[in-house]
């Protein structure tokens, strides 16, 4: 395993934000993410790149618990999925003072040091028990189309099965459609970049 390293930002005067079209029908079915590389500059980097190669189009939102999170990170295309897990971990970000995991925060998921990748989560109303462990560090937050979010279809809750939905499983695809076909994603047009005045 190889990591890419966390260093130190300056709190910038403006920030990079993504626009993430959604299969939601609600609204204009999108919501706006205001990244923070001052709070989590490895973590703002990997989203960046993420974005730029086009990892976020037809992205599921594969775990929906109201109250909670949704998660997101497991593409349909394995060669985007074998891409970024090409390029390594990345190291934990050391935490932002005074940045609590409130409603609508984004952060990768993990399961030990150093093991955050693609997958991510925002928060649905205040979660006081995140943020406790290295690898919780928000990297940004979601700062328009909040109803959307909220709107994500959760009938599924935790019942996907992450490994079956690997897009280098033959069988994967089929998998989706055939037992979660309510399942949200983030559409064709993935996240478009854009830039916000903090």
């Amino acid at each position: 395993m190889f990591l890419v390293a966390a260093t130190a930002a300056p709190v910038p005067a403006a920030a990079p934000t993504l626009v993430c079209k959604t299969t939601v029908q609600v609204d204009d079915s999108s919501f706006t993410i205001e990244l923070r590389p001052d709070w989590a500059p490895a973590g703002v980097e990997r989203v960046l790149g993420m974005a730029k190669s086009g990892f976020f189009e037809q992205l599921p939102f594969f775990r929906m618990l109201p109250n909670f999170l949704v998660q997101f990170g497991i593409s349909t295309s394995a060669e985007k999925q074998r891409h970024w897990q090409s390029q390594g971990n990345i190291r934990d970000d050391p935490r932002p003072a005074g940045v609590p995991f409130t409603d609508g925060i984004l952060s990768f998921a993990g399961y030990g040091t150093d093991s955050r990748s693609t997958h991510l989560f925002i928060t649905l109303g205040s979660q006081p028990g995140l943020g406790h462990r290295q690898w919780e560090v928000p990297v940004g937050r979601v700062v328009s189309g909040m109803p959307v979010v909220r709107a994500i279809y959760s009938g599924y809750g935790d019942a996907p099965d992450q490994g079956r939905m690997q897009p280098d499983r033959p069988d994967a695809a089929k998998y989706l459609a055939d037992k979660f076909p309510k399942m949200d994603r983030i559409d064709r047009r993935g996240a478009t970049l854009g830039v916000s005045q903090i």
